[in-house]
């Protein structure tokens, strides 16, 4: 049999605090505590995972969660130097939650510290989004305090709790930094991640940043805040320290040229693609066919289709393709064939067809996506022109490689 685990009154809790920097203000606007432990007897550290899977039952980790969130509480009152305005992020259990909020306000007004100072990281669990979680999560924010969404990303935590606990702050999960180093198609889908949970009314934090790579990836997909040992590992004090801010500096020196070599690149790699569109759009006016208005746009590199939509959106009349292709030919996914016959289809919803309207004669160009009829990703490029009195909308893709 293994060893019994020791009681919490056997144990001397203290805290380590991370920093959490801001990309944007270029500053540390607050602290991680993060609870430490030793055996009294012996003076042996109990390492963390052990220390919260000892606490096997609800009622054990809220206990857990109680005296570790007063011993936050105190050694954060003891740091004078942490800067007035910081937050302190603090993990609560479910369970603790669960079983009622009231302690836990306890324990915040008797430290001093006003709520609106207080971020409750709500931990990533297998327990069911309850009315009693729901409540305790409400009474929190009722009080003053910021709620968090740790871990998102992993395991239980979804969008499903973003929309039931409305947090102020969502953490991703490491793990979806690691995906997002692995390509331009994992750092599209986060950054897509990062801009939903920013219209959910969410602030975005990257936490497991360990490398200049990881703060790159973060600047990249935009997120708000940064946590990680690239900035800063745990220490005693929630102090001020120039690393945190000499690497966060670092970053953003380094990632400034990259920020703005790719633009400047797609810019001049499509000037042709835009002229030979533009050019399009005089010919069909004066009544060529589309194949022959789009043909010298069709013989650029990467150039695949082009096709007409009216002021509705629809596609008028058949697509033109590069010399010797169709849809099926160009398809990587026959299983999509039912999607190949675009003929009549309406566009009106796609953000390329609304920008041209607004912009009449001005190319626009998308980011890359995947393509309804799946199988490859492009970007659509689209000018609207007048023809016959109308007002028409010529697309056209060009193929991206998917990194």
């Amino acid at each position: 049999m293994g060893e019994a685990p020791p009681a919490l009154d056997a144990l001397r809790l203290a805290s380590a605090f991370q920093p959490i920097l801001s990309l944007s203000h270029g500053r540390v606007v607050g602290w991680e505590a993060l609870l430490r432990a030793e055996r009294l007897a012996d003076r042996q550290p109990l390492p963390p995972a052990a220390l919260f899977a000892s606490q096997r039952s609800p009622g054990q980790r809220a206990a857990l969660d109680l005296r570790g969130l007063h011993a936050h509480l105190r050694h954060f009152a003891q740091t004078p130097a942490a800067a007035p305005g910081q937050w302190l992020f603090v993990n609560l259990d479910p369970a603790s939650l669960q079983r009622g909020v009231a302690p836990v306000l306890q324990a915040i007004a008797a430290s001093g510290l006003p709520p609106e100072r207080l971020v409750i990281e709500v931990l990533e669990s297998p327990l069911g989004l309850d009315d009693a979680l729901r409540q305790g999560v409400q009474a929190l924010r009722e009080a003053g305090c910021l709620i968090a969404l740790d871990d998102f990303g992993a395991g239980h935590s979804n969008f499903e709790r973003v929309f039931e606990l409305r947090p102020h702050i969502v953490k991703l999960d490491r793990h979806v930094l690691l995906r997002a180093k692995h390509g331009t198609g994992p750092m599209r889908i986060v950054a897509q991640m990062v801009a939903l949970l920013h219209e959910c009314g969410a602030l975005v934090l990257m936490e497991g940043i360990e490398t200049l790579q990881g703060a790159h990836v973060a600047l990249d997909c935009d997120v708000d805040l940064v946590q990680g040992y690239f900035f800063g590992r745990p220490g005693p004090e929630a102090g001020p320290h120039p690393a945190p801010l000499d690497r966060l500096a670092q970053a953003w020196r380094s990632f400034d040229p990259a920020l703005m070599k790719e633009p400047a690149d797609i810019g001049r790699r499509l000037a042709p693609h835009r002229a030979a569109l533009s050019q399009a759009c005089g010919d069909l006016a004066q009544g060529r066919p589309l194949a022959e208005a789009g043909a010298a746009f069709l013989a650029l590199a990467e150039a695949s289709v082009c096709y007409l939509l009216d002021h509705e959106g629809r596609q008028v009349g058949e697509a033109a393709f590069r010399q010797g292709h169709s849809m099926h030919s160009m398809g990587d996914a026959p299983q999509f064939a039912p999607l190949f016959d675009c003929s009549r289809a309406n566009w009106s919803r796609r953000a390329y067809f609304r920008r041209a309207l607004r912009q009449p004669g001005v190319v626009q160009v998308t980011r890359p996506y995947l393509t309804l009829q799946g199988g490859r990703m492009c970007r659509t490029l689209s000018v609207a022109f007048e023809r016959a009195g109308s007002l028409q909308v010529l697309c056209a893709d060009l193929e991206v490689a998917d990194g």
